[in-house]
């Protein structure tokens, strides 16, 4: 016969949601700064993906 579990205290529920919210902040912090120094960069370089060799392809 199935018996329903036991409840999770208050305390146990609000660690696990803080540490979630905690994890959501510095991903959208680190997001926010690398979308900002992408953006205000004073280089006209910008970081070309590997095997990019330039050339345009013959037609």
């Amino acid at each position: 016969m199935a018996v329903p579990k036991k409840r999770t205290s208050m305390s146990k529920k609000r660690i696990r949601k803080n540490l979630w919210k905690k994890k959501t902040y510095f991903s959208i912090v680190q997001t926010y700064f690398l979308a900002k120094s992408r953006a205000f960069s004073r280089s006209n370089e910008h970081p070309k993906p590997k095997g990019f060799s330039g050339r345009q392809p013959n037609k």
